[in-house]
């Protein structure tokens, strides 16, 4: 990796220390406030139509083949982020626009969500939905670049725990708010023009908040070289930040693994509209999802400020890993639907931990202040990749002896794993 801009060029300029400098000045109250409010522009316009929306579509326009036909149009959604998170990450960072090098990304990604959103609703073929999916996708890469590095560049490393833990509440509650939110009206076109409208929070945010503009001098310069080299950290010169890289990987095998076909779960083996007559499977879904968001607030807020004030983050992304493997295993024992509402709870409680916590140590872990917005799109790819991978292996798993039991089972192995790998990064405590 080369040399990061500070370190080729004078930090004497007042304009470079505002644009790469360390941030030590604490945000405030409305600043958080303002920020909570843009990641519910993006949570639940990002989690809803994958988790309630597009399975329904899907198994509708093709009921025999939904199970493939919903991880073509998952692969498609995440395929797109590996290719656009790093390139707009790195292009925020080299970004030298007079309003700043993070808002224009946050509203050219918040309108073609929106756009994005409308059109999907509209889709009547399983090929349509895998097109709305892959440039949903990218809307949230392009919406990243500008939203993801705004913690490293804003937040001193002592408020990030809790800052992340307030912003983390939308990702959290994304699924039950979106439930209730797409349940206030009928029919696809309706449920994503509501959710459609949740994006412009996102302006609110851009339009207030500080955003330095980065001089042309200083901008780095940029080529098809450039694009490759952001793929590649080097884990002789950077360590930490490729074993947070891992973790996050694998943890993210872990939850897809346990998350990703919980609708067919409850269709193919709890049979729950047979379970509960008069009661549809959405309907259950919107429980286990409830009780699970509700798990997750009531950990992701203290775990983060827990940690800044402990100044241990490593033992809680641990024990936040460890308690969602544990969630796995009753699932793969007894899948009935008690032991759906116990999992729900263990996995919400560990995730809620895990969630800020994990997120505040990667952005200590940065290798170069001056590449937050490219690095930081690298992290987050850790998160959506995994969601590449978990559909054919999901359905390898599902074909094979033990069908769901034996997927919650890697679902546990997966979880711990990740949970394990936390400890090879050593700066962090």
């Amino acid at each position: 990796m080369s040399a990061a801009p500070e370190q080729r060029a004078s930090a004497e300029s007042p304009e470079r220390s505002e644009a790469f400098a360390e941030p030590v000045r604490r945000v405030g109250p409305g600043w958080v406030a303002l920020y909570v409010l843009a990641n519910v522009g993006v949570f639940i316009p990002m989690h809803v139509p994958t988790t309630f929306l597009m399975p329904e579509q899907i198994a509708q326009i093709d009921p025999a083949g939904k199970v493939g036909s919903y991880a073509w149009v998952s692969m498609m959604g995440a395929i797109s982020g590996i290719v656009i998170a790093p390139l707009a990450g790195a292009l925020s960072d080299r970004t030298t626009s007079r309003f700043g090098r993070r808002r224009p990304w946050l509203l050219a990604g918040s309108l073609v969500c929106v756009a994005t959103l409308l059109l999907t609703g509209l889709q009547t073929t399983v090929a349509g939905l895998a097109l709305g999916s892959l440039v949903l996708s990218a809307s949230f890469m392009i919406i990243g670049a500008g939203l993801s590095p705004v913690v490293p560049d804003q937040v001193p490393v002592t408020q990030r725990g809790a800052v992340l833990g307030w912003a983390m509440v939308p990702q959290a509650g994304a699924l039950i708010a979106g439930g209730l939110l797409i349940g206030l009206v009928t029919g696809f076109p309706a449920q994503y023009a509501l959710v459609a409208g949740l994006p412009l929070l996102i302006l609110l945010f851009a339009f207030t908040m500080k955003d330095p503009p980065l001089p042309h001098a200083h901008r780095e310069p940029f080529s098809p070289r450039a694009i490759l080299d952001g793929y590649r950290i080097s884990p002789r010169a950077h360590p930490d930040f490729v074993w947070a890289m891992s973790s996050r990987f694998i943890m993210g095998l872990g939850y897809g693994m346990g998350t990703l076909y919980l609708p067919y779960f409850l269709d193919d083996v709890l049979h729950y509209e047979r379970l509960f007559p008069g009661r549809s499977t959405e309907d259950g879904l919107l429980i286990v999802i409830g009780i699970n968001s509700l798990a997750t607030i009531s950990t992701v807020v203290l775990s983060g400020w827990l940690s800044d004030r402990l100044g241990k983050r490593r033992m809680l992304v641990f024990l936040g890993g460890l308690t969602m493997a544990v969630a796995a295993v009753p699932l793969a024992i007894s899948p009935t639907w008690t032991m759906t509402l116990v999992a729900a709870v263990i996995l919400g409680l560990g995730y809620g931990v895990y969630l800020a916590v994990d997120t505040a140590l990667v952005t200590e872990v940065l290798p170069a202040s001056a590449d937050r917005g490219k690095d930081m799109a690298l992290a987050n790819l850790m998160t959506s990749l995994p969601y590449v991978l978990v559909p054919p292996i999901a359905s390898l798993v599902l074909g094979g002896p033990g069908g769901y039991s034996s997927l919650f089972l890697c679902s546990a192995a997966m979880s711990a794993l990740g949970a394990v790998l936390v400890w090879k990064v050593k700066s962090i405590p």
